[in-house]
């Protein structure tokens, strides 16, 4: 089969996958392979005699993308990387794709029998390029980036995370290593996001500190490293800082992400002290990365199929000025 009559539609929207299950052929049927997750529906074929046919099983309210060809083939390549989905790069449609193959092609059809060679070589595609330019790409959030800053000092001892709102629920889940102390002004709210992270990872100690500055400086001193999720308060401050040069823990890191940019004082000059400014710094470079990366990922996708429109079934990496002078064969 060439790879030129390969054709796809797609359609992307929320709910697609509730849309699909009232259909009376789920997956598919003899003219067209269905692919379905809860962001997109797609519809590989072969030709275009089964398109109107196809365009019937999808959602009236949005319009459909259709690709032909090698174009068809390097979008279900970006599909099978992540590189089309919300979140790009993730992995789970990888194994949605693979499933929803093999629930299709349990079922022997001729257009099952015709797509299975160019499936195959697709899953091959799709492991190289995430195995060439996506391994270890990881995500870039403030709770990715204060794990990364908190680094050795992570299993050293406890961490203290000041605050219980919606920055400190979502730096959390990634403080783990050691015990996590979590300190809120009100110990109500502390408690609630205590219970949350431990519905995650219950195995994690947690403990929720007592109300009152006594309680909360005295877990200053001997906490190993500190996440403050509150904005500044000149009020306790002060009181937070003198407890955290009298610990007797030596090292560890403090990272302040209420206090501004620029840092604050009296923070500004403790050892081990790092400002919002250095994290904005670390997420813009992680971001410059994961860019490239992906960039570099999509290339691969449209010269694998370019590849394939040339029949070149091997993985031998081909430049972009051999790929132009095989388009001129």
């Amino acid at each position: 089969m060439e790879l030129s009559s390969l054709s796809v539609l797609h359609w992307r929207g929320s709910g697609a996958g509730q849309a699909m299950a009232t259909d009376e052929v789920v997956g598919g049927s003899d003219s067209a392979f269905f692919i379905d997750t809860c962001q997109r529906r797609v519809a590989v074929l072969l030709g275009r005699d089964g398109l109107d046919a196809a365009r019937l099983r999808f959602p009236a309210d949005g319009a459909l993308d259709y690709f032909a060809g090698p174009a068809a083939y390097a979008f279900l390549l970006r599909c099978c990387c992540g590189l089309e989905s919300k979140l790009v790069a993730e992995t789970e449609i990888f194994g949605q794709i693979k499933q929803a193959w093999r629930a299709f092609s349990a079922a022997p059809s001729g257009l099952a029998r015709r797509l299975a060679p160019w499936m195959q070589q697709l899953f091959q595609d799709a492991k190289e390029v995430r195995a060439q330019h996506l391994a270890n790409l990881g995500g870039v959030s403030y709770g990715s980036q204060v794990r990364r800053l908190l680094g050795e000092y992570a299993s050293a001892g406890p961490t203290l995370l000041v605050g219980a709102g919606q920055l400190a629920q979502s730096v959390g889940p990634w403080l783990t290593g050691s015990e996590l102390w979590i300190w809120n002004r009100t110990r109500a709210r502390a408690r609630e996001l205590a219970l949350e992270l431990s519905k995650r990872t219950p195995q994690r100690p947690l403990r929720v500190i007592e109300d009152g500055p006594e309680a909360e400086q005295a877990a200053w001193r001997r906490a190993s490293q500190v996440v403050l999720c509150v904005p500044p308060d000149p009020l306790n401050d002060p009181a937070r800082v003198a407890a955290w040069r009298s610990r007797d823990i030596p090292g560890g890191r403090l990272v302040h992400l209420g206090a501004g940019a620029e840092g604050a004082a009296p923070w500004n000059d403790l050892p081990g002290f790092v400002s919002l400014g250095t994290l904005f710094g670390m997420l813009q470079a992680h971001s410059d990365v994961r860019r490239r990366q992906i960039e570099r990922a999509r290339r691969a996708c449209a010269e694998k199929a370019l590849l394939r429109s040339l029949g070149v079934n091997g993985s031998h990496s081909h430049s972009w000025e051999d790929l132009a002078t095989f388009s001129l064969v």
